[in-house]
């Protein structure tokens, strides 16, 4: 045998040895490889599919800007969340659920919300909006971050309406909200 090529059929067209597979081109060590591979995945695969469920505290929403996503890590690390949270991270974070520009996205959020709180069983949201934020900025206007007392009033209530939608979804979801300065500090909002 000199073609050591073992996706292919190495045995006369009349062996009968793949007849009835709609596998053309497989050999019989292809296809044990695929049986070996699939029975490999599905040990593995079990387990870890297992491992995603479970109690833990919360599902975190932040922005997909990337100056802070080693700053969001960190933060909740240091709120001794590591592995504890899930994530779903969309442009604006909470203004991406709230702000009438975005509204497509929304539908998104709640079904991961509702996964989240099936498979996690989480007991909280938490809605992370940040500082220079170019998604708050497209959906309300340059006008409404033009300054830092703007900027604060603008997240401010943009937080409170991500509160008042996550209530009217998820009466008894905990909900915690917060600013994310650019250097990873965060202001804690109610």
């Amino acid at each position: 045998m000199t073609d050591m090529n073992l996706s292919r059929h190495l045995h006369s067209p009349a062996c009968g040895c793949l007849a009835g597979l709609a596998l053309p081109g497989v050999s019989r060590r292809g296809l044990l490889g695929m049986g070996a591979g699939a029975l490999g995945l599905a040990c593995i695969g079990g387990p870890l599919a297992l491992a995603a469920e479970g109690q833990y505290e919360l599902m975190l929403l932040s922005c997909i800007d990337p100056r802070l996503v080693s700053e969001v890590h960190e933060y909740m690390a240091g709120r001794k969340l590591h592995g504890q949270y899930s994530q779903f991270v969309m442009a604006g974070g909470p203004a991406g659920v709230v702000a009438p520009q975005f509204a497509k996205w929304r539908p998104a959020f709640w079904d991961n919300l509702a996964t989240s709180m099936e498979l996690h069983h989480i007991k909280r949201v938490f809605g992370l909006t940040h500082r220079d934020c170019a998604a708050v900025k497209i959906a309300y206007g340059a006008a409404a971050v033009a300054t830092p007392e703007k900027e604060e009033e603008t997240h401010r209530r943009i937080l409170a309406a991500f509160r008042a939608e996550v209530k009217k979804h998820h009466p008894r979801l905990g909900i915690e909200t917060g600013i994310m300065a650019l250097n990873g500090s965060v202001e804690i909002v109610a």
